[in-house]
């Protein structure tokens, strides 16, 4: 795992090289996206422009979790300084399963991210994770418009849905989002909803996230007759879904 995930990395800090040190190369990426086409619900070839999230999901060491929210302390305000990222988040899974944690870092556009990440001290920081945890997994989302319901911030409790599209079903996904989004943000329990596509197409194919005042506002939402049915519909739509509640945790909170 820890092969695998420092290769991710060197991989993504050799592209933001050649793209922050040179204009032709941006160019060459920006060219090399994917173009729009009957599949593609919305383009994403402006890399200044689409809001991207950098996603870890991190599995604890069995019975040294303090030990990990140390080393997290102790790096906090290096992963926070650099100008390029607005916010991180961090999350605790409620229920204590994997994966135990979910950080969240937000930029605005592709040529931020890169500049962060090729940044010497967090590049650092990125290649010390998987010393510090069992199990890493890092992803990049590109910020989608099916939902509209944005009530405030730093919500404590986010109700986050992984979702793998079946074979050449994307399309049919999105088609049957629109037409539940409505009854999907509805509810005055859910304070704020948003979605994201796994930019390099793996597994999670989406991110869905609720964000919620309490537990208890989660809970109530979950037996609402028409999230029911939703959820039951999923099962149709979705390859394969799962649902996970996390809590805020105040590691980064002090920008």
């Amino acid at each position: 795992m820890n092969l695998k995930l420092a290769n991710v990395f060197l991989i993504i800090l050799v592209a933001f090289i050649a793209l922050a040190g040179c204009e032709k190369a941006q160019k060459m990426v920006v060219d090399g996206m994917p173009s729009a086409d009957a599949t593609m619900d919305e383009t994403m070839t402006d890399m200044e422009k689409v809001p991207v999230s950098l996603v870890w999901l991190v599995d604890y060491p069995e019975g040294t979790k303090d030990v990990y929210l140390e080393w997290i302390a102790s790096v906090a305000p290096t992963l926070q300084a650099p100008a390029e990222v607005n916010r991180i988040r961090s999350y605790d899974n409620r229920e204590e399963t994997s994966p135990h944690r979910f950080v969240e870092f937000e930029f605005d556009s592709f040529v931020d991210a890169m500049m962060y990440m090729n940044r010497p001290e967090i590049a650092g920081v990125f290649e010390d994770l998987p010393n510090h945890a069992t199990q890493v997994s890092a992803h990049t989302f590109i910020e989608r418009s099916d939902y509209a319901k944005i009530e405030g911030d730093d919500w404590p409790i986010k109700g986050i849905i992984f979702i793998d599209y079946p074979l050449g079903g994307k399309a049919a996904y999105l088609e049957w989002v629109a037409s539940v989004s409505s009854e999907l943000v509805g509810p005055p329990q859910v304070k704020a909803v948003s979605s994201y596509d796994n930019y390099n197409g793996e597994s999670p194919h989406r991110l869905v996230v609720l964000e919620f005042a309490s537990q208890e506002d989660i809970d109530v939402y979950e037996e609402l007759e028409d999230i029911m049915a939703i959820e039951a519909e999923l099962d149709n739509q979705a390859s394969s879904w799962v649902l996970h509640t996390f809590e805020l945790r105040s590691d980064y909170i002090n920008e």
